[in-house]
């Protein structure tokens, strides 16, 4: 059977397209979704559907992103299929939302998708068998829990759209064959590769020591997936009665309630399902919930009346008047972003944030400390123009430790120096590039910015207490 072929029978037998309609193709340009672009192309009168396709070019590579989807847009055009061109700023997107680069881009492509189709229109992605494999183990790193096993489905709902996977039975290898036949090219995006990212560290180094142990090892994980999900839906009916009788829905996805008396009396594992689908129909990611909190939250609704409990995301889930519900509190969604404008032009800027004052300043480097302070630090103004902003502790915040570029994150860095937890939301951090921290205001800084004799451009800052508890005029040896 060839690809083609294979394509159109997966797509049947996993039952896509039951209804002729919309379908809207999301097109990187890349090997993957050129692929299921073109099947998509010369399956339509056969599967009945009307293709559009969309780019999303998410700010991020710069001359690079905007020829993926130049590329994108040209190989529609020639097979006569329209294709727009959304672009959006997937760093401002982490920035406000306290979230990684990656997942940023994720939210908005799917933003994306979302504005530019209507409730029944199907949105087709290009997911494959290793991705289903990468996901899979992802989420058993996570600790995500049985729903997580299985992954990634070929057919789902999300708003009322059908979201479809038609090249979900194919390897990367298959898909790659297809494209030499057809004598097809793509794009490459390097970020791909880069192991700093988690999905790519399992890609490019836990999935090839798995062949190595068995060469099936891609399939093997994706067929037990399978049999979860099936084992999941036969047990799974019971609660998911409960779950709509206990939920009270919002206008919002963000507004739904869930009726906790409905939950008191059930077995500990079905409340931890219930609460799970829950955050999954409410919260905007789930991606960093794991079992951990599935379970906190569990024993809490047992235990308490009320309570406030905070989740990845800066979410908080709170228990009033036997309702549970998700907020955002406005406290902790603050970013206060530095305008780098007016730093450059005026030379000097004042901000505030905590009750902290910080006074910063542009200077040549002969005028720099020589001797750095705990509440006043020279750095190398040009390493860390990019994206400077003061705010508090985000997910995946980071220091460069020494001039081999080696990482520690915030939290290992707390620990470490034994700062309770507490107090670590509560330390203003200068950050650049969306979470490497330059300075954490009181500690240290970053070594990649301190001022060498390459250095051409100075940022002075000082930060000024409310009320000086007589650590500001101390050395401090970071």
């Amino acid at each position: 059977m060839d690809f083609t072929e294979a394509t159109y029978s997966f797509i049947r037998s996993s039952g896509m397209f039951r209804q002729k309609g919309s379908v809207t193709v999301g097109i990187s340009g890349g090997a993957d979704s050129v692929c299921l672009f073109l099947q998509l192309n010369k399956l339509k009168e056969r599967l009945g559907i009307d293709l559009r396709a969309i780019t999303v070019e998410h700010g991020i590579r710069g001359s690079e992103s905007e020829k993926d989807s130049e590329f994108a847009r040209e190989l529609c055009q020639r097979h006569g299929v329209s294709c727009k061109v959304v672009r959006v700023d997937a760093s401002a997107r982490a920035r406000e939302k306290g979230i990684s680069l990656e997942e940023a881009a994720r939210q908005l492509r799917y933003q994306a998708f979302f504005d530019n189709t209507k409730e029944g229109d199907y949105i087709a992605i290009a997911h494959h068998l290793e991705d289903q494999a990468e996901t899979v183990l992802f989420h058993m790193i996570r600790g995500s829990g049985v729903r997580g096993l299985i992954g990634i489905r070929p057919v789902t709902e999300m708003r009322g759209r059908h979201i479809v996977r038609p090249l979900l039975f194919a390897t990367k290898d298959q898909i790659l064959a297809e494209l030499s036949v057809l004598g097809q090219d793509y794009r490459t995006d390097k970020t791909n590769s880069d192991i700093r990212y988690a999905r790519n560290r399992i890609r490019e180094v836990i999935m090839p020591e798995l062949m190595k142990i068995n060469k099936g090892a891609i399939r093997h994980i994706c067929e037990s997936a399978e049999s979860v999900g099936e084992l999941y839906d036969h047990f799974i009916s019971e609660e998911k009665e409960l779950y709509q009788r206990a939920l009270v829905p919002g206008d919002r996805k963000e507004e739904n309630r869930l009726i906790v008396k409905e939950l008191i009396a059930l077995p500990d594992s079905s409340r931890r399902m219930i609460i799970m689908e829950y955050l999954r129909d409410t919260l905007s990611s789930i991606k960093d919930v794991g079992r951990a909190h599935i379970e906190r939250i569990s024993g809490l609704i047992e235990d308490s009346t009320h309570f406030s409990y905070s989740l990845p995301g800066r979410a908080e889930l709170k228990l009033e008047y036997g309702m549970l519900s998700v907020t955002y509190p406005e406290e902790q969604t603050g970013l206060y972003l530095i305008d780098l404008s007016g730093l450059e032009s005026d030379g000097e800027y004042s901000a505030e944030l905590g009750g902290i004052t910080f006074e910063m300043r542009i200077m040549k480097p002969e005028r720099a400390l020589i001797e750095p302070k705990t509440y006043e630090k020279c750095l190398d103004y040009d390493k860390i123009k990019k994206g400077l902003c003061l705010r508090d502790h985000r997910e995946g915040d980071f220091f460069t430790i020494d001039r081999q570029g080696h990482r520690k994150s915030y939290k290992d860095y707390c620990r470490n120096q034994k700062i309770q937890t507490t107090d670590r939301g509560r330390i203003p951090l200068l950050v650049y590039e969306n979470s490497h921290i330059a300075w954490a205001v009181g500690y240290r800084i970053s070594e990649d910015v301190k001022v060498t004799e390459a250095t051409r451009r100075v940022l002075w800052i000082k930060a000024i207490l409310e009320e000086d508890n007589g650590r500001q005029n101390q050395s401090h040896a970071h």
